[in-house]
């Protein structure tokens, strides 16, 4: 019983959300995201940022996060370690975008849909607000103990609220996001989680920026390991976009970055990953 009503919950929830985005995607004529541009690339750090991909844009994702560098020249500090996420992102209109992705880490699929709400003016509103919500499924075998079949297990879902602001060189943003975990293995249960996201970029140059995140979770469950931070340096070159980073999480999507983030950066348990970004454009 507490299952089907958690489902009810979660599909009318998630369900209603999406269909409040869409309404906000398509009202007002007068949006511009070019208005001022907080964040180099539609994601910063291990979250969505408050940009879009442009109006006819298709980026294409390759995401690789290595192993603990501490292996040193034996794993080629992590290099032999791979894990990778592979997607796409495309942007609908100044306000809409949509995107899919599959990870090795779980052999997990991923999708989302996000809205730009408002864009920060020189002379006019004074933050740029996008919401983002997403799904993710996982795939791998022999994990789910049995009884528990079918897509709904592995189901997980999150809604992110990205509020950021551009000052000069500094960027700044707030993310808070809820995540639900129809079922976490590990308690062989429901979970549901907040966390608030602080994000911080600054721009060397038109193109060049460094990127510090830190996402403190909280409710944390009894396996929680450590709250992920990374540090990053994001590359525009126009056709393409690079972000590298360091950080304690090898994960790509949602579920993983807030729920099996294991490295300790005082103990030097840290992983080499970037983000390689190539755009097309289809109109």
């Amino acid at each position: 019983m507490k299952k089907k009503l958690f489902i009810s919950i979660n599909n009318s929830f998630f369900a209603g959300l999406l269909a409040l985005l869409m309404l906000l995607a398509g009202s007002g004529k007068t949006y511009s995201q070019d208005a001022e541009r907080v964040f180099i690339s539609p994601r910063v750090g291990m979250t969505h940022s408050t940009a879009l991909p442009l109006p006819g844009e298709l980026q294409f994702v390759i995401g690789h996060r290595f192993g603990d560098i501490r292996g040193g020249l034996y794993d080629v500090f992590g290099l032999d370690l791979a894990t990778i996420r592979l997607g796409f992102d495309y942007g609908f209109s100044d306000r809409l975008a949509a995107g899919v992705g599959r990870s090795s880490f779980g052999k997990t699929y991923d999708a989302f849909v996000k809205v730009a709400i408002a864009s920060q003016k020189e002379e006019g509103f004074p933050v740029a607000i996008s919401g983002v919500t997403g799904y993710s499924l996982n795939t791998l075998r022999g994990i789910y103990p049995a009884g528990n079949s079918g897509l709904w297990p592995r189901s997980s879902y999150f809604i992110q609220v990205a509020v950021a602001r551009k000052q000069g060189a500094l960027s700044a943003q707030l993310s808070p996001i809820l995540f639900i975990n129809n079922l976490e293995t590990r308690l062989n249960d429901d979970l549901a989680l907040f966390t608030l996201p602080v994000t911080a970029s600054l721009k060397f140059t038109r193109r060049t920026a460094f990127t510090v995140q830190y996402i403190p979770v909280f409710n944390q469950p009894f396996f929680f390991g450590e709250n992920p931070l990374s540090l990053g340096f994001d590359i525009d070159t126009g056709g393409h976009q690079f972000q590298l980073m360091f950080s304690n999480s090898t994960g790509m999507f949602e579920k993983a970055v807030l729920t099996d983030t294991q490295g300790k950066w005082l103990d030097g348990n840290i992983y080499f990953g970037f983000n390689l970004v190539r755009v097309f454009y289809l109109k």
